[in-house]
């Protein structure tokens, strides 16, 4: 093989691992959403061991200052498990910009995120997830997952007329 094709088939390599890498990582996130959504057939955030097992053991979710912040495995599942109190929600994340850098990438994501809260009341909430990733020995894991709110609004009026509560 000639020099060049030896380059033609790494640059190949290459590309074809930043899309096996990328795919994993929509994975992470569409998996992520699944083990938290609920309410309908069942409860919400009932898989909280599985969300940890999801981050490196120092990663951190931060949802500051609605929904609070847990650093390391055990804060992010007790974190989970306290959520199952919400009676109903579902994430839809849409938008991903991933950038993979070796065995380190970032992710950024739009969110709507439907939620019946334990008061009773009905949400809208709509904003960003900002995470930074890790390739571990057994694949991908969160780093970092930040979500930045754009609107926390009731129901009944809306991100157009309540932006926050």
């Amino acid at each position: 093989m000639s020099n060049s094709q030896e380059d033609r088939l790494a640059r190949l390599e290459e590309r074809l691992q930043i899309l096996e890498d990328r795919e994993a990582i929509i994975k992470l996130k569409a998996t992520y959403v699944n083990y938290n959504d609920g309410g309908w057939k069942g409860p919400t955030h009932c898989f909280p061991d599985e969300v940890a097992e999801l981050f490196t053991e120092d990663g951190v979710w931060d949802g500051r200052p609605e929904s609070g912040f847990a650093e390391g495995r055990e804060a992010i599942r007790q974190l989970f498990n306290d959520f199952q109190i919400m009676p109903f929600i579902v994430h839809y994340v849409t938008n991903p910009l991933i950038e993979i850098d070796g065995d380190t990438a970032s992710g950024h994501w739009h969110a709507i995120v439907t939620a019946n809260m334990p008061d009773g009341s009905a949400r809208w909430i709509l904003g960003l997830y900002k995470e930074t990733y890790l390739r571990t020995a057994s694949g991908w894991k969160f780093k970092t997952l930040r979500f930045e709110a754009a609107a926390n609004s009731p129901y009944d009026l809306g991100w157009g007329k309540q932006q926050f509560a």
